[in-house]
């Protein structure tokens, strides 16, 4: 924080007046992970109040520092607030991006969880599935940016109570995961857990506890 802060001084006397956003939303960030939700956003409110003052509304580092302002609220439980600036964000990025971009499919998947955590699960699903759509059609089912929208769906449907639809994305998230850090990366021990319970809220124990003793076995190691 003490070198971002640094560097935004720089960055004001130079007029560059983007990069200094961007030390004022890297410094929101750090703050927003040490839980210091007041101090991230008064940072934050900064970077935008600079951006909007100088910058065009729809520049993508003022859309940066609308997903950082979501994620804050996000943190603080405000969903409705989070959502108003996630949309702000996925609004530029469509303008300057267009809808068949990784950025905008981000912002979809923003949304997404976001509505998982206000438990508006219809909305959560379809923020996803915009979001898996665009990333399959530009990295391709077995794509590594394809994972986050498998284990959103997971996440939604298995909320949804719809069990075996929430299989299928973890599986696919699990089998993606497999082909892309082997079978003994420790990255798989949640992805193992997620499918073993699904498994037991289907009332699958066998198939429940087999996925749980791979995840064991992997966090044993």
């Amino acid at each position: 924080m003490v070198y971002y802060e640094k560097a935004s001084i720089e960055f004001q006397s130079l007029k560059n007046t983007e990069k200094e956003i961007s030390c004022y939303n890297q410094i929101g960030v750090v703050l927003t992970r040490l839980d210091k939700y007041e101090a991230a956003k008064t940072y934050l409110y900064k970077a935008l109040s600079i951006g909007l003052n100088s910058l065009d509304s729809n520049n993508l580092e003022v859309a940066t520092t609308y997903i950082s302002l979501g994620v804050v609220y996000n943190a603080e439980g405000n969903y409705s607030q989070s959502l108003i600036y996630h949309n702000k964000a996925l609004k530029t990025r469509i303008h300057q991006l267009g809808k068949m971009n990784s950025q905008t499919a981000t912002s979809y998947g923003n949304l997404g969880n976001v509505y998982l955590n206000a438990k508006e699960y219809d909305k959560s699903v379809e923020a996803h599935s915009k979001a898996m759509k665009i990333r399959e059609k530009i990295f391709g089912k077995k794509s590594v940016e394809i994972i986050e929208s498998y284990r959103g769906l997971g996440n939604a449907n298995r909320e949804k109570k719809n069990y075996k639809k929430s299989l299928t994305y973890f599986e696919k998230a699990l089998e993606n995961k497999l082909l892309q850090r082997g079978e003994r990366h420790k990255d798989l021990v949640r992805y193992y857990k997620q499918v073993g319970e699904v498994y037991y809220l289907m009332g699958d124990k066998l198939n429940g506890d087999r996925y749980q003793i791979k995840a064991d076995e992997i966090e044993k190691r």
